[in-house]
């Protein structure tokens, strides 16, 4: 059975792999190792000899990465060349996850692998950089993934469902922004395709996988307050009248031309975590 190491215990996404993987798993907390310090990181990552590293840690702070980009460069691009150098004389394979947000919207329809990024803000330029980290290691795998969500940690559809619990029958709308489209991604459904992925044994590089289809944030929010049942009015506002310190791309949905599996529609993993939070008492049931 496989070794995972898996760096950001308690995120999204290493949480989900932690009900998926299979094996011995070592879950790194940022409490426990910072993925800055690379002494620590290196101790720990030989003292346990993974197969395969899923660096899931990273800054996501979107727009507070405009404001701090050192700290946003330290964590996405020093944190990854750290993990590397970790495995350094070893064949452990390692997978970054990485973000639709290294592109810059303009190409009208889904980013493919072979597209060529370029980030409109600093924290897509800290993950691009971070992408030719990995590449560059010989069992190096990146996986971009966009507009990820989940049950737990902080994401938009948890936000949309405590807004609209407070505002409903209000009669007061949430505003939520209607030109940026995106592949919105349920990191359970995420997760368990990366580890079909990985047992199919396909070879290190760049994957694109997010949820199938695409559709607004404004699209999103509605989804996620009809699979709630929610009396909330769900109001179009535009970029510009959000007025975010950090640039987006319009259009940044996702679609692969490589061998990975399909992951389910976005609606489904809407359907899917709001039904898990109703069980667990954080959204009123529908």
């Amino acid at each position: 059975m496989p070794r995972w190491f898996v760096t950001g215990a308690g995120g999204q996404l290493a949480t989900a792999f932690e009900q998926v993987l299979e094996g011995e798993v070592f879950m790194a907390r940022e409490a426990a190792l910072d993925i800055r310090d690379a002494d620590a990181l290196s101790a720990a990552v030989r003292a346990f000899s993974p197969d395969v590293v899923l660096h899931t840690a990273a800054y996501t702070d979107v727009d507070g990465a405009e404001a701090d980009a050192t700290t946003a460069f330290a964590v996405n691009v020093g944190g990854t060349r750290n993990v590397v150098q970790a495995v350094r004389g070893t064949h452990t394979l390692v997978v970054l996850f990485s973000t639709d947000y290294v592109f810059d919207g303009t190409k009208g329809s889904p980013y493919v692998e072979s597209d060529a990024p370029a980030p409109l803000n600093v924290y897509g330029r800290s993950k691009l950089a971070a992408e030719n980290i990995v590449l560059g290691w010989a069992r190096g795998m990146v996986v971009r993934t966009s507009w990820l969500f989940s049950e737990t940690g902080r994401n938009f559809v948890k936000s949309i469902l405590t807004a609209g619990r407070e505002k409903a029958g209000t009669g007061e709308p949430l505003r939520v922004v209607d030109d940026q489209v995106g592949s919105p991604t349920y990191a359970g459904h995420l997760a368990a395709a990366v580890d079909e992925t990985l047992r199919q044994g396909v070879e290190p590089g760049l994957y694109h996988m997010a949820g199938s289809g695409y559709c607004s944030w404004h699209e999103l929010a509605c989804e996620v307050v009809a699979a709630a049942g929610l009396p909330v009015e769900v109001r179009a506002i535009t970029t510009a009248e959000l007025g975010r310190p950090a640039q987006r791309p319009a259009f940044s949905a996702l679609a692969s031309e490589r061998p990975v599996p399909r992951l389910p529609h976005w609606a489904d993993g809407v359907r899917a975590a709001v039904d898990r939070l109703t069980a667990l008492g954080q959204a009123p049931a529908g």
